[in-house]
C-alpha cells in the first residue's frame, strides 16, 4: 500500500465500473434507479472524484491527509446511509410513514434543459424503493453498494493511516 496515487486511481476506477455497471442495467434492463439509488450514486461519484483528486495530490502534510481522508470518509458513510435506508424499506415491515418514491422532492430541478442529457439520466429518481428490481448472485442493489462503500471506508482508512505514518517518520527523521 505504498503507492498512493496508484491505490487511488484503482478506486476511481472502481467508482467508474460502479456507476458504469448500474448505468447498464438501467438502460439495458430497465432497472430504474429510485430516490435512495440515486444518492448512492451521488455518494460513489463523490468518493471517486476526491479519490482523482487523491490521484493528482498527495497530501505533504498530517492536516491535508485528514481532510482528504474525512470528505472520502464523508462519501462513504453517506452512500452506505442511504444504502440502509433503503434495505429498511426494502426489507422491513411495512409503514405507511415511510416513504420513497420518485414522488418525492428532489432537490435538483431535472427539467432544466441546461442540465446534460446523460446527466439527467444518471441521477433521476423513478423506480420504487420498496421493490426489489435486480439481485446479483441473491443480493439486491442496496446491499451491495453497503459492503462496497464499507470496503472503500477501510480503504480509505488504511491508505491514509499509511500516509499519515510515512510523514511522522519523514518528520522524526
Amino acid at each position: 500500500m505504498a503507492h498512493w496515487r496508484l491505490w487511488f486511481l484503482v478506486l476511481f476506477l472502481a467508482c467508474c465500473g460502479m456507476i458504469g455497471f448500474a448505468m447498464y442495467h438501467q438502460i439495458y434492463n430497465w432497472v430504474m434507479p429510485c430516490l435512495m439509488c440515486v444518492y448512492q450514486r451521488l455518494a460513489v461519484i463523490a468518493f471517486g472524484l476526491l479519490s482523482l483528486l487523491a490521484v493528482f495530490w498527495k497530501p505533504g502534510s498530517r492536516r491535508g491527509v485528514m481532510v482528504l481522508g474525512t470528505l472520502l470518509s464523508l462519501a462513504t458513510l453517506g452512500g452506505a446511509a442511504s444504502a440502509i435506508w433503503n434495505l429498511r424499506l426494502q426489507y422491513g415491515p411495512a409503514d405507511p410513514n415511510l416513504a420513497c418514491a420518485s414522488s418525492l422532492p428532489f432537490p435538483i430541478d431535472l427539467n432544466d434543459p441546461d442540465w446534460p442529457h446523460w446527466l439527467v439520466a444518471l441521477i433521476r429518481p423513478v423506480g420504487s424503493c420498496s421493490s426489489v428490481d435486480f439481485t446479483l448472485f441473491g443480493i439486491t442493489m442496496p446491499a451491495l453498494v453497503l459492503v462496497t462503500m464499507l470496503v472503500l471506508l477501510g480503504l480509505t482508512y488504511a491508505l491514509c493511516a499509511r500516509r499519515n505514518r510515512e510523514l511522522k517518520r519523514k518528520f522524526w527523521v
